[in-house]
């Protein structure tokens, strides 16, 4: 049965008048706690746009000319599409009713809780959970990312192709969570995801395709990352490497793992990498099986957590990445899905 307003205001007034001072505290404690959040949210967007040129979330031109305030948000006008935005157009963060409990979430985010423990801890529905994570994680991609440089090292890691949640399956039977591929070795089975990091600790994560990695799949993940005679690239022997780095005109030192050859020159290695590897798939485990068409958003995951670490006390920065771009906001209903190479 629904409450009216004048129904509560009536059931106030029967309180005593300590217990009606108490509530105001509350009530008042409430609001302030709603218009905190959503003033630091618009503060980290100001801070944002204080670091870089602003630019049209639509077409990316800089040619932008401010165009009064709505709703207490700046708006701007591109000059070149002629299209109006605010400050938080085009961000995770757009179009939602429930800014304060969105900001709530990422405390759930920053520990790391699953969907369900998310959904109980801020008071949405499983659905809005689910809607909630994906929106953030996809906002996080390339943000903190950059150039590799010096002694860069590179290695596919690989994830079993899930296609979790999935009720309409074709060519094969449901498998248990978990399970084997039915061949054994690489095969399109797998979901190989590129890592790649340099000695500065960037790192670059992604997935490239499904069964062996070839060069312009190690092209589409690190084209943009690493310029031609940046640096030195190690890899094992995978001749993919070998047309990536020549392309690059990168020094390409080559370790053969079959014969235990994983030094050379005392500098040259790939232990950083493939220590990533290790960490991310024990990391992994919480979630009990990713979709694989998911997995590009919890590797964005993974690398956020890898710069900034994990607790409730980083959730600020958490939303601070995510509040970076501006092309992040999709309709929950057109979350991206990955889609691979076969």
């Amino acid at each position: 049965m629904a409450t009216t307003l004048a129904q509560i205001v009536s059931e106030i007034a029967k309180l005593s008048i300590e217990d009606q001072k108490r509530l105001q505290i509350e009530i008042n404690g409430l609001l302030a706690s709603h218009e905190a959040g959503v003033t630091s949210v618009m503060e980290i967007r100001k801070q944002t746009f204080e670091k870089k040129d602003i630019t049209c979330p639509y077409c990316d031109s800089s040619e932008i000319i401010g165009f009064g305030n709505y709703n207490g948000k700046r708006r701007y006008r591109c000059k070149l599409c002629q299209r109006t935005f605010n400050d938080l157009t085009g961000t995770s963060i757009s179009r939602l009713h429930k800014k304060d409990s969105f900001i709530e979430y990422f405390k759930c985010l920053s520990k790391g809780l699953s969907l369900r423990q998310s959904a109980k801890e801020v008071g949405i529905s499983l659905q809005t959970s689910f809607d909630w994570r994906h929106k953030i994680l996809k906002a996080f991609k390339d943000v903190g990312c950059a150039k590799l440089e010096g002694i860069i090292e590179g290695d596919e890691t690989f994830f079993l192709y899930s296609e979790k949640g999935n009720k309409q399956l074709e060519g094969r039977k449901p498998r248990k969570r978990g399970g084997n591929a039915k061949s054994k070795g690489i095969s399109d089975e797998q979901v190989a995801v590129l890592v790649t990091t340099d000695r500065n600790r960037n790192i670059i994560i992604e997935p490239a395709c499904l069964g062996r990695i070839k060069t312009k799949d190690i092209e589409k993940v690190l084209g943009k990352w690493i310029d031609k005679k940046s640096g030195v690239l190690c890899t094992d022997y995978h001749v993919s490497y070998q047309g990536f780095a020549k392309k690059k005109e990168l020094k390409h030192v080559k370790l053969k793992g079959s014969i235990k050859q994983y030094v050379k020159e005392n500098i040259y290695h790939i232990q950083n990498v493939n220590n990533i590897h290790s960490l991310m798939k024990k990391w992994m485990v919480r979630f009990d099986g990713v979709a694989s068409k998911y997995l590009e958003n919890y590797m964005n995951w993974y690398r956020i957590t890898r710069k900034l670490g994990e607790g409730e006390t980083l959730s600020n920065e958490y939303l601070t990445y995510a509040l970076q771009s501006n092309k992040a906001y999709i309709p929950a209903k057109n979350i991206k899905q990955h889609k691979f190479r076969t």
